[in-house]
């Protein structure tokens, strides 16, 4: 046998470039459409789905207006990463350079990637189930603003599982430093813009107060007015 695959091995090393890049196109993407189609029918099997609606990704996608299930994003995500890792196979048979040496350096970050991922989907897992966790003890204890209390401490999570993957890619101190800058800046636009929009009658009503309550402060510090 492997006698065999040494001389099918020769025998493909033996023709033109041009003839394996085709060859190598051609099995990638019967693999990449056989992989989706599989991931279309074997992940709603297993409920995959049901588990995206348990730990809110189903309504995350919702809110982003993504009408398809996470079954038949995964195997459409699962069909695209196939087909860029047969172009880099095609532009290595090829011998494009540029190409070969950004490939390259995707294989060195794909163990960092598939760790940020794992910790990502387990992280929200368990994010999930601690959230309800707390909003089950805050109901029981008749505790008020439950809800908020559970949506806080999943915010909480959502923010420690990612700042978790994020230091597993291995990016710069500075390029996360500058990110988290950007973040809380838009942050507080996006919020010093809602309340200038929304609560404009109630920011008007305390500066009111805030200036009748400074006027008379000073009018109290002066005394009263002894002339006539």
């Amino acid at each position: 046998m492997a006698s065999f695959f040494a001389a099918v091995a020769e025998f493909l090393r033996t023709l033109p470039s041009w003839v394996r890049a085709l060859m190598v196109l051609a099995v990638g993407g019967g693999s990449a459409f056989l992989l989706r189609f599989l991931c279309w029918r074997l992940l709603p099997i297993i409920r995959f789905d049901a588990l995206c609606a348990r730990i809110g990704v189903t309504e995350f996608l919702r809110k982003g207006r993504v009408s398809r299930p996470p079954s038949r994003l995964v195997g459409t995500f699962a069909w695209g990463v196939v087909f860029i890792v047969t172009f880099f196979q095609v532009s290595r048979q090829l011998d494009i350079g540029v190409v070969n040496a950004f490939s390259g350096e995707v294989a060195a970050s794909v163990p960092r990637i598939l760790a940020a991922l794992f910790i990502v989907l387990v992280g929200l897992v368990v994010v999930s189930f601690i959230g309800n966790f707390v909003l089950t003890v805050a109901l029981n204890a008749a505790r008020p603003h439950a809800n908020l209390l559970a949506r806080g401490v999943k915010i909480a999570g959502v923010v420690l599982v990612l700042s978790l993957a994020i230091e597993q890619l291995n990016l710069s101190r500075s390029l996360l430093i500058s990110l988290a800058q950007i973040l809380f800046a838009a942050a507080a636009f996006g919020a010093a813009l809602a309340f200038g929009l929304g609560c404009k009658d109630i920011a008007r009503d305390a500066m009111l107060r805030f200036l009748r309550n400074l006027r008379e402060k000073e009018r109290a510090e002066k005394g009263p007015d002894l002339e006539g």
